[in-house]
């Protein structure tokens, strides 16, 4: 069990009367208890009086907040400096940071707002968050940027379950990017051991790699100075954070890096899952332009989306992706825009610095 939340409360009188109530979850999440601590004179006499446990992760935060509330109505009161959250958890609760893309501040002007920023480009894979935990494999959960949780390839639990060691590397929350091909980079750490950390960016990279080496099967990101040529990057957007502050801190921002234009889908592969085949109108009718992997959600021939990409070879992009950038309405049926003379106007259409 995992002290995830305490506060420790006092009533004065004759005698100091000291009590702590906390909330304990197990390393999968599955399992919770409520305990009390009653003690007099000094917190350090302090002794376990109660301890209630639960299967259900809202009764069991109910509970809590009624002990305390308890309390508080016999007149005690919370001693606000001496009260604990562990960041992060319980997981199933966690919020992942919102990265904020604003179009309407430019680029540079953003850039300057941050004293040390530490630009990291983006190059493929989607961001996602991992929970590892001592007890068991069991202990490893992941969410992507929404909370949604999802399950990992098996052999990816193993490698992470490998790094667990008992007395210095026991949990933690970590900000990754899933790869293309199913595996892992480690672009940040939230959490260890129930602590968050607030290192600086490249000192808290250092840690991962001191932690998970290079020979590992994990690989890490790459930064670049503020100064650079962005555009001329391969990396399709730039996550810029500033290295005095933690993961978790609301100034992190992105810099989008592609052209995007719309395009129709043409058809759907029903011998390769995940892949269509997109196309430009013309002026003498359609124009095939190769195909698109986005294996994450099904898109229906014939309607309009964007693809974003970097190159243009023979006047059409290549190594495209499905863009960022898109209509509210998913099912857009509308060809207006999809012409092939978007690639003769590209400049309109780059979203970047």
């Amino acid at each position: 069990m995992i002290k995830v939340e305490s506060e420790i409360l006092n009533k004065s009188g004759k005698r100091e009367n000291w009590r702590e109530i906390a909330f304990f979850a197990s390393d999968d999440e599955t399992q919770f208890e409520v305990r009390e601590y009653y003690g007099q004179q000094k917190i350090s006499y302090m002794k376990e009086t109660a301890r209630l446990p639960f299967d259900c992760l809202g009764i069991a935060r109910m509970n809590y907040s009624n002990m305390l509330r308890t309390r508080v109505i016999d007149g005690y009161e919370p001693i606000e400096q001496l009260k604990t959250k562990v960041p992060c958890l319980p997981f199933s609760n966690f919020k992942p940071p919102m990265y904020k893309c604003d179009f309407d501040v430019p680029f540079a002007e953003q850039l300057s707002k941050i004293n040390d920023p530490v630009v990291i480009p983006v190059q493929q894979g989607k961001r996602a968050y991992i929970k590892l935990g001592q007890e068991s494999i069991n202990s490893i959960q992941a969410v992507d940027i929404k909370g949604n949780a999802f399950t990992l390839d098996k052999n990816i639990q193993e490698m992470l379950a490998s790094k667990v060691a008992i007395g210095s590397f026991e949990s933690g929350v970590l900000e990754t990017y899933i790869l293309d091909d199913g595996s892992v980079c480690l672009y940040d750490v939230i959490m260890l051991n129930g602590t968050e950390i607030n290192s600086s960016y490249k000192d808290r990279q250092k840690s991962l790699k001191g932690m998970f080496g290079h020979k590992s099967g994990f690989t890490y990101p790459d930064t670049i100075e503020a100064n650079t040529d962005l555009k001329s990057h391969p990396g399709r957007h730039f996550i810029v954070k500033d290295n005095s502050v933690s993961c978790l801190d609301s100034r992190t921002f992105v810099i989008p890096n592609f052209y995007s234009v719309k395009v129709l889908i043409e058809e759907k592969y029903s011998y390769r899952p995940g892949y269509y085949k997109v196309m430009f109108t013309t002026p003498e009718g359609y124009e095939s332009i190769g195909d698109l992997y986005h294996p994450h959600e099904e898109l229906y021939a014939n309607t309009q989306i964007q693809i974003a990409f970097k190159k243009v070879e023979n006047g059409k992009p290549v190594n495209f992706w499905f863009s960022p950038i898109q209509h509210k309405n998913k099912l857009n049926y509308d060809e207006d825009g999809t012409d092939i003379y978007q690639m003769a106007q590209l400049s309109e259409f780059w979203y970047g610095y």
